[in-house]
């Protein structure tokens, strides 16, 4: 039996379904439903013509003059802590002053009196005079180290955290915004992601893709190189470095072409990283090595720390990040079945801090982070569908629960935060 329209009081059936809100219609009620919805974008072009307005007349030095005042008391506030303390120096140092010539009139006292009691009792010898030379000698240095101003002041630059204020949006895990945008992907494409300040890449269904930050597809290319492990972006060359099992390559995004990178050797590669002058690659391998090659240099081998300096025998490392001279390794080991975060030096590979992570061990996946805000960081835990933000100084900042379960995520724009999973791309934006 064929359906009537939607319309209750309308007998004729339907011509048509709306699949906006899925209802029939016949052909008469159709074209009024359709006109209907079409008359709603009426106030909506008003809504955005009144934006246009607003946008015209803003002036940009009215719309900072609050967050001005607000870093002009913070400026003022920064230098009475910085006269306060001058002025608690400048004390020290008077008090550090009248010391010293306190104890150099007393040595003196202490010597005069020596002298006049061996001229009194006629006890002078030659080691009284040496004693009472070098004595003298000595004090005379001293002295004149005051009337030279000679102290030992040792005054170190003021450094200033670039995190004591902030202008972008912090990233609060603990407060995750909900999904701002979904991309559902088959369900075998590949979990390494990467971006820079304005694209995303990602793998679907044996291509690459860039997406903005509304998930469109900007651009595309077909990849035929076998499995994903990890990729980055190089800022200073200006692409995108995706690695295989054995082999690195270059993805152009202008014309949309990859590059194998034919002087980094054939190795079992597993996780990628770039600073401004170096790639930084890490083995797949028990015992992973890490190599360093210079960006600026067409990749020219630089050096490669081993075990023990990398990890131990039976430990491994799933991840590597870079970030202002440091390297941050993500170490899982078999032998303890547990997983570990690190700061280390870059240059040295010595450890700032280690924090190991309340994570189910699994060696069939690796874990995998990335750099947030305030040099803090942020895991992707795929066996407990969470996500665990750690502070700048390796302490668990908050954890949160995770649906699908997360296996990487990467800061994505300044306040975007993209979360890869085995089904989805999800991003949330923080305000």
């Amino acid at each position: 039996m064929s359906e009537k329209c939607s319309i209750a009081t309308c007998e004729r059936l339907k011509h048509a379904l709306c699949h906006g809100c899925k209802l029939n219609f016949c052909r008469e009620h159709m074209f009024e439903h359709s006109l209907a919805t079409h008359l709603q974008l009426n106030p909506l072009i008003d809504q955005t013509n009144q934006l246009q307005d607003v946008l015209k007349g803003l002036n940009h030095t009215m719309a900072i003059e609050p967050a001005f005042k607000q870093l002009e008391l913070w400026r003022q506030k920064a230098h009475q802590t910085v006269d306060l303390y001058y002025g608690a120096k400048l004390q020290e140092l008077e008090l550090y002053v009248i010391n010293k010539i306190k104890e150099q009139e007393q040595e003196l006292i202490a010597i005069q009196a020596r002298i006049t009691t061996s001229s009194r009792e006629q006890d002078t010898t030659h080691e009284l005079i040496d004693i009472l030379t070098l004595r003298i000698e000595s004090l005379r240095r001293d002295i004149n180290k005051v009337l030279q101003s000679d102290f030992p002041l040792q005054i170190n630059p003021l450094t200033i955290d670039k995190n004591v204020i902030n202008i972008e949006p912090l990233f609060d895990i603990s407060r995750l915004p909900p999904v701002y945008r979904i991309l559902n992907r088959h369900h075998q494409s590949f979990t390494s992601i990467a971006a820079n300040d304005k694209l995303l890449l990602l793998h679907h269904k044996g291509t690459l893709l860039f997406v903005d930050e509304s998930l469109s597809t900007f651009k595309q290319i077909q990849w035929t190189y076998g499995p994903i492990y990890d990729m980055c972006y190089s800022i200073v060359l200006q692409q995108f470095i995706v690695i295989n099992e054995h082999e690195v390559f270059l993805l152009n995004k202008d014309n949309m072409s990859i590059t194998k990178v034919s002087s980094i050797p054939y190795q079992q590669w597993f996780a990628c990283t770039c600073s401004n002058t170096s790639l930084y690659l890490s083995t797949q391998v028990y015992s992973s090595s890490i190599m360093e090659f210079n960006l600026l240099d067409s990749m020219a081998f630089v050096k490669k720390w081993a075990s023990p300096d990398t990890c131990v025998k039976d430990e491994a490392i799933d991840g590597i990040f870079y970030n202002n001279d440091k390297l941050a390794l993500m170490i899982s080991s078999d032998a303890q079945k547990s997983v570990r975060i690190e700061l280390r030096v870059a240059s040295s590979l010595k450890v700032v801090w280690s924090l190991r992570l309340d994570l189910i061990y699994d060696e069939s996946q690796a874990y995998r982070f990335c750099l947030i805000n305030n040099d803090e960081w942020l895991v992707s835990d795929h066996t407990g569908s969470r996500l665990l933000h750690i502070s700048n100084d390796g302490k668990i900042k908050s954890i949160v629960a995770y649906q699908p379960a997360p296996c990487c995520a990467v800061k994505f724009t300044p306040n975007m935060l993209a979360v890869s999973t085995k089904s989805v791309i999800q991003l949330h934006k923080f305000l």
